[in-house]
């Protein structure tokens, strides 16, 4: 078996983050939904195929549940390591779940640059509030 790279690391713990980061995070309900940006159901799919991945594999099983039960950092390392191992293992499956892993990531990245305000142009005044007598333009 080939050694670990760092590009296959960092690969996994994204697809961790993007899994269960919201069990880590407190208050995981709206803050959750908020952070993936309505690709709840395809976090959730990630989630599910991770978990049917590791059934069977004592020690991932018991990472992933105190990932969700305690929300605890020290698994979600675990349920990376385990994870890497399987992308290296099993190449069909490390294509679906990276497959899945790009769509939310696009998701969020298309939530995120539409919430974006730039306040191009010199002279931008709020005409809703406009107090004394505001200048447009030049001199």
């Amino acid at each position: 078996m080939e050694p670990v790279t760092t590009t296959t690391a960092i690969a996994a713990a994204k697809l961790v983050e993007l899994a269960f980061n919201e069990f880590v995070k407190s208050g995981a309900g709206e803050i959750a939904k908020k952070t993936v940006g309505g690709a709840i159901d395809l976090v959730k799919n990630l989630r599910d195929k991770i978990k049917a991945k590791f059934q069977g594999n004592e020690r991932a099983e018991k990472a992933l549940a105190e990932v969700e039960k305690e929300g605890d950092s020290t698994a979600l390392d675990k349920v990376t390591k385990y994870l890497d191992l399987e992308l290296d293992e099993d190449e069909a499956f490390a294509t679906e779940v990276r497959q899945i892993a790009q769509q939310i990531i696009n998701i969020q990245n298309q939530n995120n640059s539409s919430r974006e305000y730039n306040n191009y142009g010199r002279d931008q005044i709020n005409i809703e509030t406009i107090q004394g007598n505001p200048k447009i333009g030049g001199s």
